[in-house]
């Protein structure tokens, strides 16, 4: 008996870019069991010069890729698609065609790279990291047993692939360690992944040997709106709710947090302060990039758990284990 082949219809609203991207990658990287489609609710009738780019450095045959109309799929005649993800936050608003099949339908939202500004460099940036976070999403899609799942799993997986996890690092003065892991589980979460960062008593600047180190590994990455702010800003009614907090120095460990809305997670991953040296600038800078270095070893272990499929007990039992590791 031959394996089922799974068609999958990526959705946004020009379907010049991530729905495209989506298609390209799923077709490339799907091994045979996966057959992408792409629409759009309002298609801009051409594909993105900067996506043709990236797909053709996949190795896929962009000429084969077109603008279209979501409506294309909702003809008799369509093929009958059996999972419907949109890749824009307003094509997930709009009232979408009736799908033949009853497809499992599921929202993962990713910027859009063709509304950067910025030089050439800063968009075809943009798309290759957009690029980049679809691909992440779609490797953890293919890694479902689909075959071995009832449809209700199948949809809870599949939406979950999708949810954006906030976490919150927190330290005394927020200069430092908790601003570098902001901006580390941003970049290497590619999408999943929301940082944030608080100091008990910030110190009101980012310490720019943390902005350096952040450049270096990122130079795209928007530094200039990080800021050292007051943990009480994130226990706030208004304030988004975090899944992860992180304590990153032993003092804000051992001090007493604000609540924090909804019950997130939380553990310690204690670094040393690279703000205290007392020393020449090559000195603080390498003492800067080690801690970044370890930083980087616990967010990377982090950012590849599987945690749409883990119980919350196990989330803490890994979280916590991340900051034991010898880094």
């Amino acid at each position: 008996m031959s394996e089922k082949i799974y068609n999958v219809l990526f959705l946004c609203t020009g379907n010049s870019a991530r729905s495209i991207m989506a298609e390209a990658l799923l077709n490339s990287i799907g091994r045979g069991r996966f057959r992408a489609y792409s629409g759009g609710s309002h298609p801009a009738g051409a594909v993105h010069p900067y996506a043709i780019d990236e797909i053709s450095r996949i190795g896929y045959a962009a000429e084969n890729l077109r603008s279209k109309s979501w409506s294309e799929f909702a003809a008799a005649d369509a093929p009958q698609m059996d999972f419907v993800i949109t890749v824009c936050d307003k094509a997930a608003g709009e009232t979408c065609p009736v799908w033949p099949g009853q497809p499992v339908n599921a929202h993962w939202g990713f910027q859009d790279p063709a509304a950067v500004e910025g030089d050439d460099a800063s968009k075809r940036a943009a798309f290759a990291r957009v690029c980049r976070e679809i691909k992440n999403r779609l490797d953890i899609f293919l890694s479902l047993p689909l075959s071995k799942l009832e449809r209700l799993a199948i949809k809870r997986n599949v939406e979950e692939i999708g949810k954006v996890y906030n976490v919150l690092f927190v330290c005394t003065g927020n200069s430092a360690r908790s601003v570098m892991s902001e901006a580390l589980v941003d970049i290497l979460g590619q999408g999943r992944f929301r940082g944030f960062s608080a100091g008990s008593r910030p110190g009101g600047k980012v310490n720019p040997f943390a902005i350096a180190q952040i450049k270096a590994f990122d130079h795209y990455y928007p530094t200039q709106n990080m800021r050292s702010k007051s943990w009480d800003e994130f226990s706030l009614p208004t304030a988004p709710q975090m899944d992860f907090i992180i304590t990153v120095c032993d003092n804000a460990a051992g001090e007493e947090c604000p609540y924090w809305p909804g019950h997130p997670a939380t553990a310690h991953w204690g670094y040393e302060d690279p703000a205290a040296l007392e020393g020449s600038d090559e000195e603080k800078q390498a003492l800067f990039a080690k801690v970044f270095a370890q930083i980087i070893k616990r967010i990377d272990a982090f950012v590849k758990l599987p945690l749409h499929a883990m119980e919350n007990t196990s989330i803490n039992q890994e979280i916590k284990a991340i900051g034991a590791m010898k880094v």
